[in-house]
């Protein structure tokens, strides 16, 4: 099967600056809901809702697995919807609304619920927030790989994604505590909190389905046998595919244990803080503020780096950062705070690699997969690395609570020396020893520059 280039594809004509900026305003939405549920949601059912560790992990591990189902039927979805929004648009067109209001929903648990209320309550409303949450973000990130096949207009447009993407990460880790401070009670500043970030977030969806249009014709593939397929022997054959594809399985398995690692940080830190550096609740928003701001500026870094260099070692090296910091906050105690704020720096470094290189390298990985298959299935990519990423997210939170429960964490009172010793490994050790088993996959990964120039040429 042959695709129809559009006229002149050979040189893409570039995106413009206006289309770089709202689609990036999507990422500022999506984060900021993603950023405050990684940050605060797992404190904030255990402290201000009250709610056991246990039950809480138990509640939010029916919402991931069903997740983790969700994302590759979506993906197959969007590979196969046809609308007069376009493919991908006509999610983003009717998910805006929705979105915004279940995620607002998530910061309200009614108070004095019983264990088994809790844990209805909590498994249904992040259930919802987490299908829409997929049936907007998947065709948005499509969307990025079917609007230019440039290597370099590619980096452009994720690293004005990544920007966008870090803003509204940046504003849901640090409002969301500095919102809650600021109201009567806890209780209340979650369910406004999370209200305001509902209500950003629908916006922000709806300005991309607003200002952004899919390319006509070029990358969009022409209906092909495989779509009257029935749906399972085509999920089958296009895992096949994927799964033969190695460069995809090297860089998947590495984001993938990265992934596990930076969720434990994140959901720990808010532990780590109040709890063994024994500071202030209000100190939260200053070390998130912090490490994402370090994050956000070593993007400007790391652009230079990965347009200079191999996008793998440029990997490797962020990850060899990160992994170093989080080792060192073994040896810190309470009232630590200057080392604590140096540390974070290091930290926030090596970050800023997992924030822009995986993004730019997917796509290569992508193109590795036509030239050898001879079509482009882009939805189930990144249905899979989706799915893995949430894989990774689900067992961290399960992690961290199993790691409250067992070693007998008691909310808002000083912990046991178990209890600190547990949330000590959790946000610094374990994190990194998943950063390290990263490490020897992305120094086999085989895609070059050069690479990629020739698989280009071979599936024009």
């Amino acid at each position: 099967m042959h695709h129809s280039h559009a006229p002149g594809s050979t040189t893409p004509s570039p995106l413009t600056l206006g289309t770089k900026l709202s689609y990036a305003v999507g990422n500022v939405g999506l984060q900021m809901l993603v950023a405050a549920m990684n940050f605060m949601l797992m404190i904030f059912y255990t402290d201000v809702a009250l709610v056991a560790p246990a039950v809480a992990g138990a509640a939010l591990l029916v919402g991931k697995v069903w997740d983790t189902v969700n994302d590759p039927l979506f993906g197959w979805m969007t590979d196969r919807t046809r609308s007069r929004w376009g493919r991908h648009r006509v999610y983003l067109v009717y998910g805006a609304v929705p979105l915004g209001i279940a995620a607002a929903a998530v910061w309200m648990v009614p108070p004095g619920l019983s264990p088994v209320a809790a844990f209805l309550w909590i498994a249904i409303t992040y259930t919802v927030f987490d299908t829409l949450m997929t049936l907007v973000q998947l065709p948005y990130q499509a969307m990025a790989a079917n609007m230019t096949t440039d290597y370099d207009e590619r980096t452009s447009l994720t690293a004005h994604a990544s920007m966008g993407a870090l803003l509204g990460f940046f504003a849901g880790s640090v409002f969301m505590p500095v919102l809650v401070r600021a109201a009567p009670d806890a209780r209340t500043g979650y369910a406004l909190a999370g209200s305001c970030f509902g209500l950003i977030a629908g916006a922000a969806v709806a300005v991309v389905a607003w200002r952004v249009r899919e390319p006509q014709g070029g990358a969009e593939p022409a209906a092909d046998a495989s779509d009257r397929q029935p749906m399972w022997d085509s999920v089958r054959e296009t895992l096949r595919t994927t799964l033969r594809n190695r460069p995809f399985l090297l860089l998947m398995s590495a984001a993938t244990l990265v992934r596990l690692g930076l969720t434990l940080v994140q959901a720990s830190l808010a532990y780590f803080v109040i709890y063994q550096l024994q500071g202030d609740k209000g100190d939260l928003p200053r070390y998130m503020g912090t490490l994402l701001g370090v994050v956000g500026l070593s993007l400007f870094v790391w652009k230079v780096v990965v347009d200079r260099w191999e996008k793998n070692w440029a990997y490797v090296l962020g990850l060899v950062l990160c992994a170093g910091g989080l080792v060192a906050l073994y040896w810190v105690g309470p009232g630590d705070q200057r080392l604590v704020m140096g540390i974070l720096v290091v930290i926030g470094i090596g970050m800023g690699a997992h924030w822009i290189v995986p993004f730019a390298m997917v796509p290569d990985t992508i193109d590795h997969g036509h030239m050898q298959a001879g079509e482009r299935k882009t939805g189930m990519y990144y249905g899979l690395y989706g799915l893995m990423d949430k894989l990774a997210r689900t067992l961290a939170t399960v992690m961290v609570a199993g790691m409250l429960d067992v070693t007998g964490y008691v909310p808002n009172v000083a912990q046991s020396a178990s209890a600190l010793q547990g949330i000590t490994l959790m946000t610094g050790v374990l994190p990194a020893l998943c950063l390290v088993l990263a490490v020897p996959l992305l120094v086999a990964y085989p895609i070059t520059r050069s690479r990629h120039a020739d698989i280009l040429h071979k599936t024009r």
